[in-house]
Formats: structure tokens, C-alpha cells, sequence
């Protein structure tokens, strides 16, 4: 087998044609966009690389390829008592543990150049928003926009090799025709008869406004995390600019008091699906076909990315009030599921509000792995956070 470092356009191009071999069979799978992947490996358009390095490889045997992975460290992502972590992402590979173990210890063998200790995967060389985990449960199920979707096989492909559980990450759906828990609407209408509380959905597109507004909230409601760095304002316009493609606008929700945002919920209409008629490309025909199906086939799932409430309005029933009022507008616009991804096992009180405050199911799991260099050194699972 040949190990060979992604150079040039052919090898860019088996990178990509490798899943289409390996997925043909799975009716839930939907291609990441290729573009958009990437998106990570450009130094111009993923700033992640002014603080790591990241390089990637394709796998080949009797002249077919047959695995790919990429490996990479940010100085961005601390790991817990300065372990000196990088990680692995965009892994496929065939059934063979062989082959995956290849690409698992030329992985090792160009972190341990630079004097990593230990890798996580398969992450992503930017946010965890996209490219995060490894999906372990609900195969049967399609994804939502960014999340990873994977072969059965995989799992035993790591366990295998040694990799461990450093966390899992949970995918809830709620179906919004199913009522929520009898206080919740209680502490809705609590909220809703009181003066001076008003809610309104974004309009006229006024992306700086908007930023500025979730900003205020945002982070005054993760403020008190220790590792919590302040969001920006041109951060936030520039998540609201990414999504205008497929916004929404009565998917955005703020609540006022007096005219002062102290709440949101930021939701998108799932995109895989309208982009999973683009094949992974968007080429001019890709954004033909995705234009198209955004027109004329208007999906009833809800991609929710966030939602918050700042302090001093937590614990009064204003979380109950903006979650019935966005669930009456969705139901009305046509919409029916909400998916709510990337809770982590390590975040108990997310946990309960999707289970027990929304009456969410789970939808799918996925599992990120850590893997220690040096074997006599203590392994430990991601902290909870209390």
C-alpha cells in the first residue's frame, strides 16, 4: 500500500471520490459539500491555520484508493491539563483494519514530529459546529447539514487500534405536534401575561442589528464559563452573512424586556435537504438543483444551532416562553422537527433541558475518541461541566 501526501488536483479528486465509492449502498447517507470541505484546508478562508498546521493523506492499494485521513493541531484547542492534543478528521477507509491502522500511525508518526501527545478524532480543524464525531447510532436516519455520517464498521476500526471515549455527543429531534410537559405551559403563560416582555422574529435582513443583539445575550449567558472568550460583533454578522443562503427569517427569534434583548433561538430549515440532490458538488448545477428544491420543496425539519437567555432572566419561565412561541410559529410555517445536535455527555444540564424541559428524543449519537501516545500516562474523559 502507498501513503501519499494530497498535493495536487487528481489527488484532491480521489479524496473526495473515495466516499462515493465506499457509501453507494447507505440510502441515508448525504455527502458533505466538496467545497466546503475545502473551505478547511485553505489558508485564506479557515483562520485556524494562522495557529496550526494540518496535512492530509489518500491510502492506495493496486492503484485503487482505499483510505484518506487528515491530521492536524491548533494551538486554539487546550486540551485538559495541558495535554498537547491534535487531531485526526475526514477519515474513510475500507473494511480492513490493516489499512486503517496505516493510516492511524502516519497520523502518530507527524504529530509526534511536532511534539504532540495525544489525538482526538475524528474532529475537525475549525469549530466543532461541522465535521465532529463519529456517528455510532442512527444509521436509519438522515443527517443534518455539517454533521458527520459513517459506516457501522468504523467504530471497531478505532476501538480496535486503542482509541478510547473521550465523549459523546448526542442528537435529539423533537416533534413539535408532541405536546411539552403541562408546567411548561404554565410558566409559558406566566411569562407571556406579564408587561413589558415581547418577542419578534428577525426581518429585513439587517445582519449587524441581529449580530448585535445576540451578542448582548450570548455573552452574557456563557460569560460565566471559565473558558469562555467573548464573541464578536463581526464574528456574529459574519455567522448570520454564512447562512443567508438558506435563512429563515421567522427561524430567528429574540425576546425583549423593555426593548432590551435577553433572549433567542436561532434555528435554519435543514439544509441537507435541498443540498443532497447536489450529489456533495456545488458546482453551477449543484446550486441549480439546491435552488430548486429550496423553491419548491420546502423541507418540515428545523436545524436549532443555538438559543440563550441571559442571567438575570434565567429560572423564571422565559426559556418555557420563547420555546412554546417558536414551536406555534414553526408549526404554522409548516415545520414539524427540530434537531437539536451536538450535546455532549459531558454537559448534564443540556442534557436534561433537551429530555426532560423539551421532551426531546434521541435521534442519533455520535462518539469522539481520544488517543494516548504514551501508554502509561493517564487517560481521562472529557470534565463534566457543572
Amino acid at each position: 500500500m502507498d501513503i501519499i501526501k494530497v498535493r495536487n488536483k487528481s489527488e484532491i479528486s480521489e479524496f473526495h471520490k473515495l466516499v462515493y465509492t465506499l457509501y453507494k449502498e447507505q440510502k441515508n447517507w448525504i455527502p458533505h459539500i466538496e467545497q466546503d470541505v475545502e473551505t478547511v484546508f485553505n489558508p485564506q478562508k479557515n483562520s485556524y491555520h494562522k495557529h496550526g498546521e494540518i496535512e492530509r493523506f489518500i491510502l492506495k492499494k493496486d492503484n485503487l484508493t482505499v483510505g484518506r485521513i487528515a491530521v492536524f493541531y491548533s494551538k486554539k484547542n487546550k486540551s485538559q491539563n495541558s495535554l498537547k492534543t491534535g487531531g485526526i478528521g475526514f477519515f474513510e477507509c475500507i473494511n480492513d483494519q490493516k489499512t486503517a491502522n496505516l493510516l492511524f500511525e502516519t497520523s502518530i508518526s507527524w504529530l509526534k514530529e511536532r511534539n504532540i501527545e495525544a489525538m482526538d478524532g475524528p474532529i475537525n480543524f475549525g469549530e466543532k459546529e461541522k465535521y465532529w464525531g463519529l456517528m455510532v447510532e442512527g444509521f436509519d436516519k438522515h443527517t443534518v447539514y455539517g454533521q458527520n455520517y459513517h459506516l457501522k464498521y468504523y467504530k471497531n476500526l478505532f476501538e480496535n487500534f486503542g482509541f478510547q471515549v473521550f465523549y459523546h455527543q448526542h442528537v435529539y429531534c423533537k416533534d413539535l405536534k408532541e405536546p411539552y410537559p403541562e408546567k411548561f405551559y404554565e410558566r409559558a403563560e406566566r411569562i407571556k401575561s406579564r408587561p413589558h416582555f415581547s418577542m419578534d422574529h428577525m426581518k429585513n435582513h439587517d445582519y449587524k442589528k441581529y449580530a448585535q443583539q445576540f451578542i448582548e445575550v450570548y455573552n452574557a449567558a456563557w460569560g460565566t464559563h471559565q473558558t469562555f472568550k467573548p464573541l464578536k460583533l463581526e464574528q456574529a454578522e459574519k455567522m448570520f452573512r454564512k447562512m443567508k443562503a438558506i435563512i429563515d427569517q421567522r427561524l430567528i427569534w429574540f425576546g425583549y424586556y423593555k426593548d432590551t434583548p435577553i433572549c433567542f433561538f436561532i434555528g435554519i430549515p435543514d439544509a441537507n435537504q435541498y443540498l443532497k440532490y447536489a450529489h456533495g458538488n456545488l458546482n453551477m448545477m449543484g446550486k441549480l438543483k439546491f435552488l430548486y428544491h429550496k423553491t419548491f420543496n420546502k423541507t418540515n425539519t428545523v436545524a436549532a444551532l443555538v438559543f440563550g437567555v441571559i442571567p438575570k432572566f434565567q429560572k423564571l419561565g422565559l426559556e418555557s416562553a420563547l420555546a412554546n412561541h417558536t414551536t406555534n410559529k414553526m408549526l404554522e410555517d409548516g415545520y414539524q422537527y427540530v434537531i437539536q445536535s451536538w450535546i455532549g455527555d459531558f454537559n448534564p444540564k443540556m442534557i436534561k433541558v433537551c429530555e426532560s424541559f423539551l421532551g426531546s428524543d434521541i435521534y442519533q449519537k455520535l462518539t469522539t475518541y481520544r488517543y494516548m501516545f504514551d501508554k502509561k500516562a493517564e487517560f481521562k474523559r472529557h470534565p463534566i461541566i457543572k
